[in-house]
């Protein structure tokens, strides 16, 4: 073996385990949603559908308002102190966020550790992919992009379904009582701090310790200024806060309405992965060539009809097609923002995607906030919320396409 193919399968490693880091820290965001409302209903000291409700988005909303604000920010660290040690911290930090929230036994307890969570996942998320992006070759880097973008979304479809397993095991009385107020609700929990475990153990051995640093005069500070770039970051906003509000609601409308187990919520978001998945793998290429910059409106017209229609639904089997629908929308609608947003961005693409995830994190967190206030006040209201703000969506996608470079 020569020193190429020693290089290459060096490459292969450290690939494989960020794409297992970019899995775990997505695992552990998709184990919590489905059981969520239950885990609250054994640890708030009030009890109600309002409260439980509230805490649920606020709950979410936390993490993903610790991962808008923190990303930049671990970003910027690892450019001048190396992508090693900021995943390493970061990993650490989410395996040990998730046993103490498996633990929590006060909300307290409980909302210290997603504001960590997503803290630490934060510096996860964006270094795993900024080391990728140090790779030399432009296969390498596109190669890369494309599998993290896949581990992410496996991880999401993996969660639930783990969650949905974990949570039914039978625990003997006195360590459901008195070790793990949650019960077997905290299990998942556990599972993916052991992959954060995992993972850690994986990177400090197989990664260099002098992992390549940007250089200062490399690092391009500039942001872009291109007009469309401001419509599509609007955009960006909507959708995000839309697909926040309804991993939410879904999770609250099984639980609370429908009386659905956990296992058949965790169904629900299974399918919501797996349709995204499809969507951007098989369905988004063969749209943009035949619709090209005009997919935009009709897929935000498609999603707020669906939510819209979400909570006058009680039947499962239909549920799951209105699911599906708004799944297969969102899952359209991201990979095509990112594509616009890239192409306004010109030769500043990292500070214009930069901008997006920001924006995409703020916009979850807004949404998942939102919904589970609104669906303690009156349960059609944020599923009313969120068609609003797609057919709006929708008006905006109209006239940014006029102007937005959309190559299909």
């Amino acid at each position: 073996m020569n020193i190429a193919d020693d290089a290459t399968r060096g490459w292969s490693i450290r690939l494989f385990l960020l794409l297992a880091a970019a899995f775990t820290i997505a695992v552990g965001y998709g184990v919590i949603l489905p059981v969520l409302p239950f885990f609250l209903e054994r640890v708030t000291a009030e009890g109600g559908r309002f409260s439980v409700s509230w805490h649920t988005g606020m709950l979410t909303g936390v993490y993903m308002f610790a991962l808008f604000v923190f990303a930049p920010l671990w970003g910027y660290i690892s450019d001048r102190l190396g992508r090693r040690p900021v995943i390493l911290l970061g990993l650490a930090g989410f395996s040990a966020t998730m046993v103490l929230f498996g633990l929590a036994g006060n909300l307290t307890i409980a909302y210290l550790a997603r504001a960590l969570g997503g803290l630490f996942s934060a510096a996860v998320l964006p270094v795993t992919l900024a080391y990728v992006g140090d790779a030399n070759a432009l296969a390498q880097r596109a190669r890369g992009f494309a599998w993290l973008s896949a581990a992410n979304a496996l991880g999401s479809l993996t969660g639930p379904a783990l969650a949905g397993w974990l949570s039914n095991v039978r625990l003997p009385a006195a360590i459901a009582g008195d070790i793990l107020p949650a019960g077997s609700i905290a299990l998942p929990f556990f599972a993916a701090a052991v992959m954060g475990g995992l993972v850690w153990l994986g990177i400090y051995f197989w990664f260099s310790k002098a992992a390549p640093v940007p250089r200062a005069e490399d690092v391009n500070t500039s942001t872009p200024k291109n007009q469309p770039l401001t419509g599509l970051l609007i955009l960006t906003l909507l959708v995000t806060f839309g697909h926040g509000s309804f991993m939410v609601v879904i999770a609250l409308l099984g639980q609370q309405i429908l009386n659905l187990a956990p296992s058949r919520i965790g169904i629900m978001f299974m399918e919501c992965s797996l349709v995204m998945i499809v969507a951007q793998v098989l369905i988004f290429m063969p749209l943009v060539k035949r619709l090209g910059r005009h997919l935009l409106a009709p897929a935000f017209i498609v999603m707020a009809v669906a939510v819209g229609l979400i909570p006058y639904t009680v039947n499962y089997s239909i549920l799951l097609v209105l699911v599906g629908l708004t799944a297969v929308t969102s899952g359209l609608l991201i990979p095509a923002l990112t594509y616009l947003i890239s192409s306004a961005g010109g030769s500043q693409q990292g500070a214009a995607l930069g901008r997006q995830t920001s924006v995409a994190s703020l916009g979850q967190a807004l949404g998942s906030a939102a919904a589970g206030v609104l669906f303690g006040l009156m349960m059609p209201a944020p599923f009313w919320l969120t068609a609003g703000l797609l057919v709006i969506g929708a008006g905006i996608g109209l006239v940014v396409a006029r102007r937005a470079l959309f190559r299909g």
